[in-house]
């Protein structure tokens, strides 16, 4: 049993993720999860397709699909898929070009945005076989509307266990995860398997309890309402950062790359600069966004970075997205790479502690009642405001296995909701993977950036 099987999920999707189900009609933003899990090895015959079949019993969204009925007046709601099979979801292949992890990425980026059927559960994955050096990749997409990708990890943990056997029931995976020598803030994260570092962000009461007795106190509603849309208008402030000429371009294709570094080296870089881990990896994001643009002689201008921020509170793993999001002008324009990481550190700060950050759960409601034309109108219309996003997910200390392979690498690619760039940090057993999403019409020398963004980490890190 899981976690997910204890808890009573709404039929009904939330308004937030029938927003993104919107997007599917923009393929520039159609909002497409992929997770890359590298295995040691190929996974025997039928075990995968084991594990896969024991998740799919035990995640409700791995086997449920988008329905709208008359019932419902015409809302969408999640229903259980009665012709579901698992043939459809999960296939394998063999390994593309040469074999290599970089072959199947590129590989694995050219159906990025591919949409899902409708009538069937949001979601496939496919097993790369015979890559080089004996090592297996498997490739899982998700519909952003399934969950955010703090709660799609946490369903994953459905499909890993703490040993190399096939039969291990997921719960003893959390049990034993529990019993790992970690802070308690730490211990909460590993349980559920992923979660945003810019988390539990101070926010006031509702927008609703904050305007609540205005016919009692019509001043004091209407400076408490003033404020709070101040705050929400703080939150996506990205100052003097506009969009690069350099990044304007946009197309329907995406590419994968991968960069990895050590965690201690992230910590201690922290620690010596009083910041977080997801301080430092902003930081580099914006060095290499720098150097890249000094490789075309351009003066290094800011750059506005939008990061997600987990709100869910209570509903913590409840699938589903629960998350916020802000926008800070990241100081790319600064040429000290500490000086420019306590900076960042300063900007996400003001942002975490916003009340404004729950505006976008009252304006989901709104949104997803106009049609899909004003709705992704509006997506556009915040896309052209950022050059890049960025998410952090914090992985487990200890390695995995998947059907009975141990899983070496974690890698996550987000969408590109119209932005030229997506960088998602993965801390596992030791390492943090980096998966760059970039549009090639934008990020028109791919090599050249992702060697920007390791310079930028290389001067930034520092030895623990």
């Amino acid at each position: 049993m899981t976690m997910f099987n204890r808890l009573s999920l709404p039929d009904d999707l939330a308004a937030l993720d029938e927003l993104l189900l919107k997007g599917d009609a923009w393929p520039t933003a159609r909002p497409v999860m992929t997770l890359a899990l590298v295995l040691e090895g190929l996974p025997a015959d039928g075990s995968l397709e084991a594990v896969f079949s024991r998740a799919v019993g035990s995640v409700p969204r791995m086997h449920q699909r988008v329905a709208r009925s008359v019932w419902t007046a015409g809302r969408a709601s999640w229903v259980d898929d009665k012709a579901f099979n698992l043939s459809y979801h999960l296939r394998r292949i063999g390994a593309p070009g040469d074999g290599s992890l970089e072959a199947a990425l590129s590989w694995a980026s050219d159906s990025a945005t591919a949409p899902f059927d409708p009538a069937r559960p949001l979601w496939d994955a496919v097993l790369v076989e015979r890559l080089t050096g004996g090592r297996a990749l498997l490739i899982i997409r998700a519909h952003h509307a399934i969950a955010d990708g703090v709660r799609a990890i946490a369903m994953m943990a459905a499909l890993l266990g703490l040993e190399p056997t096939r039969h291990q029931e997921p719960a003893k995976l959390e049990e034993a995860v529990a019993l790992t020598q970690l802070s308690p803030d730490a211990a909460q994260v590993v349980r559920a398997f992923g979660r945003l570092w810019v988390t539990n962000p101070l926010r006031a009461a509702s927008f609703t309890r904050a305007i609540s007795g205005a016919s009692l106190h019509p001043r004091r509603a209407l400076t408490n309402t003033s404020s709070y849309v101040r705050s929400a208008l703080r939150t996506v402030d990205r100052g003097t950062a506009v969009p690069l000429p350099l990044l304007a371009g946009r197309s329907n294709s995406r590419r994968f790359v991968t960069l990895e570094v050590q965690l201690d080296a992230m910590k201690t870089t922290a620690k010596a600069n009083s910041a977080k881990v997801n301080d430092v990896f902003l930081a580099g994001l914006l060095g290499g966004l720098r150097k890249y643009q000094e490789a075309f002689e351009l003066a290094a201008a800011d750059i506005a970075l939008s990061l997600p921020i987990d709100v869910a509170g209570a509903n913590e793993h409840v699938a589903g997205n629960h998350i916020s999001a802000a926008i800070i002008p990241g100081p790319a324009s600064i040429e000290d790479p500490f000086e420019r990481l306590r900076s960042v550190h300063e900007l996400v700060a003001s942002r975490r502690a916003e009340p404004g950050l729950s505006a976008l759960d009252h304006l989901a409601p709104t949104l997803r009642q106009v049609p899909a034309r004003v709705a992704i109108a509006a997506m556009g219309a915040h896309a052209r405001r950022v050059d890049l996003q960025a998410s952090n997910l914090v992985g487990p200390p200890c390695p995995l296995y998947l059907a009975g392979q141990k899983v070496e690498r974690m890698y996550a690619f987000g969408p590109l909701p119209g932005v030229p760039a997506m960088a998602v940090l993965v801390s596992y057993d030791g390492v943090c993977t980096i998966g760059l999403t970039l549009d090639p019409a934008a990020v028109t020398d791919t090599a050249l950036f992702v060697d920007c963004v390791q310079a930028a980490f290389d001067e930034l890190l520092m030895e623990s």
